[in-house]
């Protein structure tokens, strides 16, 4: 299947269907963590995976894909129902394949496809979902951390949530080209929490519980044991005491082959906010008046 010129192009998608409902696919008990990135979300994922209980997939590269085209159809005056949800229903069955059949799913989009979150908790009624996020601070340090590389793709991601939440149209006076690079980054935090607040009071919203990626380091024992249950595996406790004092806990979230813990992490954090901290309160003061026109308040909060 092909987008091109603004529309979708290949085999009819009733047809992909119909194979797929004589085969009669086995639909595992799913479960979803969206976040709003740079909030600890891989190392939520790999806390919660358990051989042969829970299956992990961490940003399928297909559900980036389906989010790219129905925000380019958007762009292009193109309608994406009924053949895309369609499609992201075949997506989800194919993402669902496990190795054995007692064995759920937890589906950690990238935050670039938070745009299908109504539409996969929509084709998965039973389904619920995580979204763990950060405060402001904590997000504006986390991109200072990282490489010029990806810093770089900061206008990019403006632009996406932007396209998705109609941010600029929203704030009079707001252009994403003429901000710097931190703006831009408030502007992706500011844009994720509104549009996580519109899905929590949509009528999906009541299968969703939201959780602070601080109080995940602050008490990880009670962040993964409320988030395992939520998602209808709960934790034993010798299980939970083994991801806690195993190599989860220990290493890069993204890289398991170097060693990074809580003390590591606060203290890289640490560092990286007194050497920007003056970018860091500008930056703060300048979004203040936004965050007075529209507060991003996330209720339903996972933990008390």
């Amino acid at each position: 299947i092909a987008f091109t010129h603004g529309k979708m192009h290949g085999f009819p998608i009733e047809t992909v269907m119909s194979v797929l409902q004589q085969l009669q696919p086995r639909v595992p008990r799913t479960g979803f963590i969206f976040h709003s990135s740079f909030c600890c979300s891989s190392l939520l994922a790999r806390s919660l995976q358990r051989d042969g209980r829970v299956l992990a997939l961490r940003e399928p590269l297909a559900l980036r894909r389906l989010g790219d085209v129905k925000r380019s159809l958007a762009a292009h005056g193109q309608q994406w129902e009924p053949q895309g949800p369609l499609l992201l229903d075949v997506v989800l069955q194919l993402l669902s394949k496990t190795w054995n059949e007692s064995e759920a799913v937890l589906i950690k989009p990238t935050h670039v496809a938070n745009n299908l979150a109504a539409d996969m908790l929509a084709l998965r009624r039973e389904a619920h979902g995580i979204v763990l996020h950060s405060d402001l601070e904590a997000f504006l340090v986390s991109n200072l951390k990282k490489q010029d590389d990806t810093q770089q793709k900061m206008p990019m991601l403006a632009r996406i949530f932007d396209a998705d939440t109609g941010y600029t149209r929203r704030f009079d006076n707001t252009s994403i080209e003429s901000l710097g690079m931190l703006q831009q980054a408030a502007v992706i935090w500011h844009a994720q929490r509104l549009a996580f607040q519109a899905l929590l009071a949509s009528p999906a919203g009541a299968r969703l519980r939201t959780l602070d990626s601080a109080q995940l380091l602050a008490d990880p024992a009670a962040a993964l044991q409320a988030a395992a249950g939520f998602l209808g595996e709960p934790l034993a406790a010798e299980e939970l005491t083994g991801i806690l004092e195993g190599p989860t806990w220990k290493t890069h979230a993204k890289d398991p082959f170097s060693d990074y813990d809580r003390a590591t992490r606060e203290q890289e954090n640490r560092d990286i906010a007194a050497k920007h901290s003056d970018q860091i309160r500008y930056v703060q003061r300048w979004l203040e008046p936004l965050l007075k026109q529209a507060p991003p308040e996330l209720s339903q909060p996972l933990l008390p």
